[in-house]
């Protein structure tokens, strides 16, 4: 073999590697620019996602208000605990006097009693996840401080030291409010 065409044959394999390396080069680049692309959106759609959570949290918190106040609306104005505890013993020793109609009667209107009262807990037990669930977004606003009115109020009602009435007022003040979707 000639010296000549080896060097020829040498010049053309470098020059074809070189130009795929260029080519290599080219598309690194535009897999570095998909990939920075795709990060923006990945970004873009995780701060969606954030809010599209908020979003759900309020309206959990929201239909949990409600629930909360339907079942607070069937209660009556003042609680007795002594009674609702007595009627809950009731209950327990309702199968002694299945017999004796007039008996049986008092005990499932006393059973009815208990069933609303455990109604509204579970109710209000659900409006304090819903709360806790939002995380201090409401920290520093009026609704926080209403929501804390309402957890005092529920305690001294169900303790029998207070009416719903307050309670009501500081529900329909909460319920009242914008805080899903505030208006702009």
């Amino acid at each position: 073999m000639n010296p000549e065409y080896i060097s020829y044959e040498t010049l053309t394999a470098t020059r074809e590697s070189a130009e795929w390396a260029f080519w290599a080069m080219i598309a690194a680049w535009v897999s570095a620019g998909a990939t920075i692309f795709t990060l923006f959106f990945a970004c873009r759609a995780l701060s969606t996602w954030r809010e599209q959570e908020k979003t759900k949290v309020k309206l959990d918190f929201r239909a949990s208000l409600k629930h909360f106040k339907s079942a607070l609306l069937s209660m009556p104005s003042s609680l007795d605990p002594v009674e609702l505890e007595v009627e809950r013993e009731q209950i327990i020793a309702k199968w002694l006097f299945k017999d004796v109609d007039f008996i049986t009667q008092q005990i499932e209107s006393g059973e009815q009693n208990v069933q609303r009262f455990d109604d509204l807990l579970a109710a209000f037990e659900n409006c304090i996840s819903a709360w806790l669930a939002t995380e201090h977004l409401f920290d520093g606003t009026d609704m926080a401080r209403v929501w804390l009115i309402i957890e005092d109020d529920f305690e001294k009602y169900i303790n029998g030291e207070g009416s719903k009435s307050p309670l009501l007022q500081s529900l329909n003040k909460l319920t009242a409010t914008r805080f899903v979707f505030e208006s702009k």
